[in-house]
């Protein structure tokens, strides 16, 4: 079994919480073993067509849940666009596969940090049938987007101990001058994923 957590951004162009993807076709494309945890931007009201989805049991509406880091932790991956759930994701070291359907419109009206399709974090997909795709083989994780992880993680990454806040409090409100040393990346301790914690528990 997996769990896909999507997290599209907003839009300014988008009055409501529109998902880009057809969740229902995507839930039974990718068949029974895959669960779909939706989170719409907070700046949107509750969608009726999640609402509506959320019936079939396959297709979560998780916009509502007051912690989105229990979210990430239950996710096998996360399928986002542009938003930067992507930065705070990548701490786990888990799959991540971005959706640029309209990454010409997006960068163009709001603007960007860097080229995401050209320095992604992991897989991209173009459109709904590559996204498929992608979820249904192992194009969503394999060496390659390991290998894109690893480097936006270096990137992105370096100071997300999980003691970078306590660092600012020491130094900034406290005057201390001597920092807390970094843990290295590839010194942190791996955080399981549900599909890593389900094996071990069939294996018990």
């Amino acid at each position: 079994a997996r769990v896909f957590l999507y997290m599209p951004t907003h839009r300014e162009y988008q009055g409501e919480f529109l998902p880009r993807l057809d969740l229902a076709r995507v839930a039974e494309e990718l068949g029974p073993d895959v669960t779909l945890l939706v989170r719409g931007h907070y700046f949107y009201s509750p969608s009726a067509q999640l609402e509506e989805l959320r019936a079939g049991g396959r297709v979560l509406d998780v916009s509502g849940h007051p912690r989105v880091e229990e979210l990430y932790l239950a996710a096998d991956a996360l399928i986002t666009d542009y938003s930067s759930a992507m930065f705070d994701y990548a701490v786990l070291d888990r799959p991540l596969v971005i959706l640029a359907d309209d990454w010409d419109v997006y960068s163009a009206v709001r603007g960007t940090y860097f080229d995401l399709p050209a320095e992604p974090p992991g897989a991209v997909a173009r459109t709904e049938d590559e996204l498929v795709r992608l979820l249904r083989t192992e194009g969503w994780d394999n060496a390659a987007t390991t290998a894109l992880r690893t480097a936006f993680r270096r990137r992105f990454c370096e100071f997300d101990d999980g003691r970078a806040a306590e660092r600012v409090v020491r130094r900034v409100f406290l005057g201390e001058r001597g920092l807390l040393p970094v843990v290295p990346l590839d010194e942190r301790p791996r955080v399981p994923s549900p599909s890593d914690v389900a094996a071990l528990v069939e294996q018990a």
